[in-house]
């Protein structure tokens, strides 16, 4: 019997099973589907290429088509591996603002404003970072510059001050507005994911079993609490119980697992003859990510993806086994943080800066065969929304996503507005001597409709997908404030799923400060029910 069993060995499972561990009269169960971290390809952060939509370290999920982008389909990526997502990601450590943290307390959300989010940024960080005391230094986790960033990096940087962007190094700050070369969770050029900051040093405690290749098929319950789960593993179906059962299986698995125990939207269950233990109709709606659209120009100085060969690969891996920098230890390497109307109180779209060219396709990238960079905007606080529904009954088969990248009007108009941006910027005199032609969308492109019609059928999800077991205080929440499953017991959600309105943010912060602050409000629970 275990006090609790943590599904899911990700961002913000990792900070679960340490925090809920550090009593050592706390049993914990830690369940990861994917196996082990400790392979080369998950510690230098460019072999991220060689991670995802490779199925041993990756669900490989793909979209369903999108209407609104002309039918599109994409490989929605989530880590399947010791670390989850922070093993896979590219690294960049980015918070979020004061308005996106101040907005989820104004749904209801109460403790979740900035002020009661931030100590838990603080908690998690162990900053390397010099010219800013913006971070915490004690923390888990580290959070250094990069190392050795490429030269058309600081290019840019020059060119968003053209624009009348300051730079900002600190711009995880109160004020998130300027451009800056990336902070990320990496040390020495390695990368530093959940896993490595709060299970390995804590991997022999005791009271915690960590097991690897165990796929949970769906909740157990007594009546109407949650008291243990149903796993495979090495084609074994294996029983557990436990006092409280905890749900860390990312914006895709989270909802689909409550599901298949009974708990989403009541039709859609019975439609695949699953038993209805609790209607909740928010379980899988909600889904919305950062739409984002490259801007690529060709120049006339080498990038790395003209070393997308074996010559290249040993000639940047010589430089990372010697220097510990170089292109193996990015991919973004600068972004920042801009308002496309002067009306606004926060930024709305946030730039990465990559110092080489590529094309997003169905299967992941490839590369240029010329030297080339690409500004790629984000929108921020996207208002479009999708959802995550079963396929089948069978816990096996993946869920059927669809993103609604466009459902609402506005993130397209905001993504055009970036886009054209971005043109600007690429054509600003930082940049005059090194660009040579604009590849996408091409000069021929100018129009408003033009614009349109080439987001629309460029633009992806840059796997920041959340929301789909949203907190809140509606009726489409599927867990309250403090992260329990509305309508049952002992059964709490705590990831990105449960985030009500994307931050202006990669999610690998916030959902690790998730972990921190659910660890916090569940072991409060327990020690008030004592």
């Amino acid at each position: 019997m275990w006090d609790f069993i943590i599904v899911g060995a990700g961002s913000a499972g990792c900070v679960l099973a340490n925090r809920l561990s550090a009593d050592s009269r706390n049993r914990v169960l830690l369940l990861e589907a994917g196996g082990s971290d400790q392979h080369l390809r998950y510690k230098v952060p460019a072999l991220l290429v060689n991670c995802i939509n490779n199925p041993v370290s990756d669900w490989m999920f793909y979209t369903e088509a999108d209407p609104t982008r002309y039918g599109k389909t994409e490989l929605a990526s989530r880590g399947k591996v010791l670390g989850g997502t922070s093993t896979i990601n590219g690294t960049i450590y980015v918070r979020g603002n004061r308005g996106d943290y101040d907005h989820w307390a104004k749904l209801g959300n109460t403790g979740w404003d900035y002020d009661s989010v931030l100590p838990y940024f603080h908690k998690l960080e162990k900053s390397h970072v010099t010219g800013t005391d913006t971070y915490g230094r004690s923390g888990e986790v580290a959070i250094s510059e990069l190392r050795g960033p490429p030269h058309l990096s600081n290019v840019f940087v020059k060119a968003m001050e053209e624009m009348g962007v300051p730079c900002n190094k600190a711009y995880n700050g109160e004020n998130p507005i300027g451009a800056s070369i990336v902070h990320a969770t990496q040390r020495m050029g390695f990368r530093f994911s959940a896993a490595r900051g709060y299970l390995h040093p804590i991997r022999n405690r005791k009271n915690l079993k960590i097991m690897t290749g165990a796929l949970v098929r769906r909740v157990l319950f007594e009546g109407r609490a949650a008291r243990g789960v149903e796993y495979e593993v090495e084609g074994r179906l294996v029983t557990e119980k436990a006092n409280q059962v905890i749900i860390s299986a990312s914006v895709f698995n989270s909802p689909k697992l409550l599901m298949h125990s009974g708990i989403g939207p009541g039709d859609h269950l019975r439609d695949n003859g699953i038993e209805v233990l609790q209607n909740s109709p928010g379980v899988g709606r909600n889904l919305h990510d950062h739409p984002a659209v490259g801007v690529k120009v060709f120049v006339n100085t080498r990038t790395t993806n003209m070393d997308d060969n074996l010559l290249g690969r040993i000639k940047h891996g010589l430089r990372f086994a010697l220097t510990f920098s170089g292109p193996a230890s990015y991919v973004h390497s600068a972004l920042a943080f801009v308002k496309t109307r002067t009306d606004l109180v926060d930024p709305d779209i946030m730039f990465q800066f990559c110092a080489f060219g590529f094309d997003y396709t169905p299967d992941g990238w490839k590369m240029l065969g010329r030297p080339a960079v690409m500004l790629q905007p984000n929108v921020n606080r996207s208002r479009s929304r999708g959802n995550v529904t079963l396929r089948s009954a069978d816990p096996l088969d993946h869920p059927n996503i669809a993103m609604n990248l466009f459902s609402d009007h506005h993130d397209l108009d905001t993504l055009v507005a970036g886009a054209k941006l971005a043109r600007r910027v690429l054509n600003a005199e930082a940049f005059a001597p090194y660009v040579v032609d604009e590849y996408s969308p091409g000069r021929g492109v100018q129009s408003d409709d033009e614009w349109a019609a080439f987001v629309r059928e460029n633009a992806s999800h840059i796997s920041h997908a959340c929301g789909t077991c949203k907190m809140g205080i509606d009726p489409e929440a599927v867990v309250d404030p403090r992260l329990r499953v509305i309508g049952v017991d002992n059964l709490r959600v705590v990831d990105s799923s449960i985030i009500p309105q994307v931050p202006s943010a990669n999610l690998n912060a916030i959902s690790m400060a998730i972990g921190e602050k659910g660890s916090d409000m569940i072991l409060e629970d327990v020690r008030q029910a004592a």
